[in-house]
Parts: structure tokens; sequence; C-alpha cells
């Protein structure tokens, strides 16, 4: 399955529009991500912590709108 928010895929076909889904994920950090990136606030810089935390985000809830768009019956579609 190819997720996308354009409405042509180059060399493809799109066999079937989905009603429009959503999906929240949440994940919590640890006390020493909290410092680290407090450090990285005032020093400047970049946040590894976060960044894996943001990715980690990213997957699950691209794996959750994909499993979420596969449900024959789905019932996650807003009218």
């Amino acid at each position: 399955m190819i997720v996308t928010t354009t409405n042509s895929i180059e060399g493809r076909e799109i066999s079937r529009y989905n009603d429009p889904i959503a999906a929240n994920v949440v994940i919590g950090t640890n006390i020493f991500s909290d410092i680290g990136a407090s450090y990285v606030d005032f020093f400047g810089g970049r946040s590894t912590s976060y960044e894996k935390k943001m990715q980690e985000m990213y997957k699950r809830v691209t794996e959750t709108l994909k499993q979420r768009a596969q449900d024959p019956i789905s019932t996650y579609h807003y009218e």
C-alpha cells in the first residue's frame, strides 16, 4: 500500500480511494531525554533522543493508518 497525500502517483494507476482516516500516537520520554533536550535548547544543536522518538512516532502512526485503511468494514472514517 502506498500512503500519499497527493491526487496522483507517477507511473501508477489508483484503483481505490479511501475515506479519510486518522491516527494518534503518544510516546513518553524519560527524564534523561528531557534533561538532554534542555541543554540542546539552551546551547543549540539537535536532540538525537527526541529525533529518535519522532521517528518512532511517525513509523507507528503510518503503520496504524495502513492497518485502518485495509480494514474492509472500517469505522475510522468521518462523514
